[in-house]
């Protein structure tokens, strides 16, 4: 019970931890930048700031202890006592800011925070919603001057200062406009949407920039490639990282963003663009953010329109996904620049070849029939499978009063399931790695519980444990962990299928026109009746066998279950980058629910080898 309440909290994690995260990376900004304002050459020129910048470390610390485990904790604990110990030794600004962006970009990483604005910010309504709110104590042209401006300690901040405003990212202000900062005059603006503090954060990060950035900037020559770096880079990290085409970047496309928004809609392009960054990384020697630029373009491009391209050529897109995999294997294991450049090109080739047959037409009202009931099938078929048998054996074994606890985890799935579509909508972007993140864990979670399930149920099996069973009813075995696995069991199976297609869904309804939609819902609805016409078969059939033999039948069903999840939730890993992967080129594998990589075959080959171990325990004893 203890590991399944654990797996449990790990799957909404990403919803229930948003706001912890979101306080400390508004810290751990605030402290970067008006550090040095308290600070300056070894001595303390602003008390009250710099109590407040000893204040605000203390925050940051309990903060992250709120946060949930991570193998990054630890080490962003120790950079949070290094924090506060720059502080107190008052160090120099650019130390501070050195340990604030480092523990920034490492929360942003290991907790997958996603901070992009949904759809793209707008200028006019920005300036609106500035007059309005912001001018009375920041000025009309944003240096701090405003008439609410007198006397307020801390001043309200210059935008134009250019020296403070490199230090700030797009999504550092939108932070500070969402969450306010305590003890000063800036309060939230929560009841703001989430697109009028976009807006506003993109108008008031551009306020310091000089006429000569407010061109818009050729797409093809910036180093910025995506939403996420443009948001969550400060001008500072651009011009460290690529120089001053990096720093011109930057402030080109925070005015002007409409080319990365317009971009980011085609996954495909995207895709192409972040291999192109990656071979150039790797060029210059670093190999761990060109292996992440070859995850990005496979998690947040091509898997995007992997079900749509699918529908069209569906050995094309067969060929791109085993080439990418190729590719990210090449860069973990430090294959020459060389062989690495030439594999990028080929991929580029078949991208480009990808886009022509996307491009042909849009996604057709088939094709969005097809895709919807293609993927409701594919997601919902193990669900329906695994409830189904749960439920025939509650039937079988006369527990219909245990039913609510098993319908108890299917409901709250699909209830999260819709808090997770609307949190994706409203509150963040779930990024490709998250999802995939997620998607393991409820894999292994799921494989873990039927496993014992499975192998509870083999164990009424024989002549001894069958007698005992039946004395008792079938009401004291049933009682405590078995009903609770089964509702959580439950709960993962349905909640890892919608997971994985809403987030399907959302992209191929952006693919479609309104005819489409209207086809796209049909394909779910007819998906879904298909489902429940199965499961109905499963239940009619199922409960017809004798019980011994249901036991067993049923029990070995969900040790093959077992085994499939763990090789699922071991590929989901892989795809996000969390495991290595190193594939056995056994094309049939696949088809019987065996991995096609010697990490996940593994995984499986020791599930098996287990489950063996124990049955022939099990019945040896049962002999004796």
């Amino acid at each position: 019970m203890r590991q399944l309440l654990l797996s449990l909290c790990l799957l909404i994690t990403p919803v229930a931890f948003a706001g912890e995260r979101q306080q400390l990376l508004q810290l751990l900004d605030y402290v970067g930048v008006d550090y040095a304002e308290a600070v300056a050459e070894g001595e303390v020129v602003n008390a009250a700031e710099y109590a407040e910048m000893r204040e605000f470390a203390g925050a940051v610390a309990t903060t992250l202890k709120a946060l949930p485990w991570h193998e990054a904790k630890a080490t962003l604990q120790q950079e949070a006592v290094a924090l506060k110990v720059a502080i107190e030794g008052k160090r120099p600004p650019a130390d501070i800011a050195a340990i604030t962006g480092s523990m920034r970009g490492r929360v942003m990483s290991s907790y997958e925070v996603v901070a992009v604005p949904v759809q793209q910010p707008d200028t006019t309504l920005a300036k609106q919603l500035y007059s309005s709110n912001c001018a009375a104590c920041h000025g009309v042209g944003g240096m701090g001057d405003g008439p609410a401006a007198n006397g307020l300690e801390p001043a309200p901040t210059n935008f134009l200062d250019l020296e403070r405003a490199s230090q700030r990212s797009l999504f550092g202000l939108y932070n500070t406009i969402t969450l306010g900062v305590s003890e000063t005059a800036m309060g939230p603006y929560s009841q703001l949407s989430d697109h009028e503090r976009w807006s506003l954060a993109f108008y008031v990060g551009t306020l310091a920039y000089p006429a000569a950035a407010k061109g818009v900037m050729d797409i093809g020559t910036t180093p910025i490639a995506t939403l996420q770096q443009l948001t969550t880079t400060t001008l500072a990290e651009s011009h460290s990282q690529y120089g001053e085409d990096g720093a011109a970047a930057m402030a080109s496309l925070r005015r002007n963003p409409a080319s990365l928004f317009a971009k980011n809609s085609d996954p495909l392009t995207l895709a192409r663009t972040l291999l192109s960054q990656s071979v150039s990384r790797y060029s210059q020697g670093a190999p761990s953010e060109a292996q992440q630029l070859a995850v990005t373009a496979y998690l947040e491009g091509f898997e995007i329109a992997e079900s749509s391209l699918g529908v069209k050529d569906a050995a094309l897109s067969k060929r791109i996904e085993g080439r990418m995999a190729a590719y990210r294997n090449l860069l973990r294991n430090g294959a020459p620049l060389a062989q690495v450049s030439e594999q990028q090109q080929e991929l580029d080739v078949m991208l480009a070849q990808a886009e022509e047959v996307m491009a042909q037409q849009g996604l057709s009202s088939w094709g969005a029939f097809t895709s919807a009931l293609v993927i409701l099938l594919r997601e919902g078929l193990e669900a329906i499978l695994v409830l189904a048998a749960l439920i025939a054996f509650l039937i079988k074994t006369g527990r219909r009063d245990t039913l609510p606890y098993l319908h108890a985890g299917w409901i709250a799935a699909i209830i999260a399931g819709g808090v997770t579509w609307w949190a994706s909508v409203s509150l963040f972007t779930i990024s490709g790695a998250m999802r995939e993140v997620t998607e393991g864990i409820a894999a292994l979670a799921a494989a873990g519980i039927l496993f014992y399930v499975g192998f509870w149920m083999h164990g009424k099996t024989s002549n001894r444990a069958w007698q005992q069973f039946i004395e008792g009813s079938a009401g004291k075995a049933l009682k405590g962990t078995t009903l609770w696995s089964m509702t959580g069991l439950a709960f993962i199976s349905v909640y890892r299928e919608m997971f994985e297609t809403i987030l399907f869904y959302q992209a191929i309804w952006v693919q479609s026109d309104s005819a489409g939609h209207g086809m796209m819902l049909g394909g779910m609805v007819s998906a879904a009746v298909i489902l429940l016409i199965l499961g109905w078969f499963i239940l009619r059939y199922s409960t017809r066998l004798p019980l011994r033999q249901f036991f067993a039948v049923t029990g070995a069903f969900l040790f093959l279950l077992a085994v499939i999840f763990a090789g699922k939730g071991i590929g989901a890993l892989q795809e996000a980058g969390n495991i290595p992967y190193d594939p056995l080129h056994l094309p049939l594998i696949g088809a019987i629910g065996f991995s096609d990589s010697v990490q996940g075959l593994l995984v499986q080959g020791v599930m098996v080898a287990l489950t063996a171990w124990l049955l022939w325990g099990r019945n040896r004893g049962a002999v004796a």
